[in-house]
């Protein structure tokens, strides 16, 4: 017998019997070693091509890719296994086995360049070579929660009024010939005074901008809740800026129902209705705190009675 002949059978049947075996391991890790599942509990299952539309033609291009190497693969192992099924039935014809050998050398160069290929993808980029992501299902979709808008709980009313135009006084070096704006409710107050007592000994020197709020001030840098931010709390200025005229003024805005809070070199005036940082935190009653800046001087709080 050809010693050739012989050694090209063994090996063609090598690589047949691994060609059979490797491909059975590969797919059906389990199955191999474990009984098939009862055909109750067997599911037929559907591969569902996806196309992302976002991705254009990078998802395309994975797909084709992707179907690329598996038929590739299933190419080169079905030409193998012709090959090797004609060269043992070719009955000694020289030319027969030639050819079958020629077979089997390409399908096996191809199956290298086809491995070389997927490591030359890989190192370009190894986005290409991953599947499509499966879209989630409805019950895999996660809720998505609007976020929750709060509205502030200080205004008593949700109405900015433009003082300038009831006739409130304000510090034109400040606001120049621009409007200003504070809560309607405070600002009716201001009028009735103004109104009631005829005194011009104080005016605005810090309200709102514009008529949104939260708004604008003078002032950029309170906190958000500030009340001054929603028109509910001013500073106000006595021309005198005597201590016997601010307590003059005092005793007439508590008296009208407003918390006023001594700054010393101005004077701050809450709604009682006010909330947040700048507004009366007390039950009743006036109180007096260290100046955050100045601890040698105190601020007091007067009540509206």
């Amino acid at each position: 017998m050809d010693l050739k002949k012989f050694s090209a059978m063994k090996i063609i049947s090598a690589v047949l019997l691994m060609l059979l075996v490797l491909p059975a391991l590969y797919f059906h890790p389990v199955s191999v070693f474990a009984e098939p599942p009862p055909p109750s509990l067997a599911t037929p299952t559907l591969e569902v091509l996806t196309f992302d539309a976002d991705e254009g033609i990078p998802s395309l291009i994975k797909i084709i890719i992707g179907w690329a190497f598996k038929l590739a693969g299933v190419f080169a192992f079905a030409m193998i296994i012709f090959a090797g099924f004609q060269f043992l039935t070719s009955g000694g014809n020289t030319a027969q086995q030639k050819d079958a050998q020629d077979k089997i050398t390409g399908a096996i160069i191809g199956l290298i360049l086809l491995f070389a290929f997927y490591i030359i993808l890989y190192t370009i980029n190894p986005d290409i070579l991953r599947e499509p992501s499966k879209p989630p299902s409805a019950s895999e979709t996660p809720a998505v929660t609007p976020p929750v808008v709060t509205p502030p709980d200080q205004e008593p009313s949700t109405t900015l009024v433009n003082i300038r135009d009831m006739g409130i006084p304000i510090d034109d070096r400040i606001f120049g010939n621009s409007a200003a704006y504070l809560d309607s409710t405070l600002a009716n107050i201001l009028v009735n005074l103004i109104s009631t007592s005829a005194d011009t000994s104080w005016h605005v020197h810090d309200a709102c901008t514009n008529s949104d709020w939260p708004c604008l001030t003078t002032v950029l840098t309170r906190p958000s809740d500030d009340c001054h931010n929603y028109g509910t709390c001013v500073d106000i200025d006595s021309i005198s800026l005597q201590a016997i005229a601010n307590k003059n003024i005092i005793e007439k805005f508590t008296a009208a129902g407003l918390n006023v809070l001594d700054e010393n070199d101005h004077l701050h005036v809450a709604l009682q209705g006010a909330t947040g940082p700048g507004s009366y935190d007390k039950a009743g009653g006036d109180y007096c705190f260290p100046n955050p800046a100045d601890a040698n001087e105190d601020f007091c709080w007067y009540a509206a009675h």
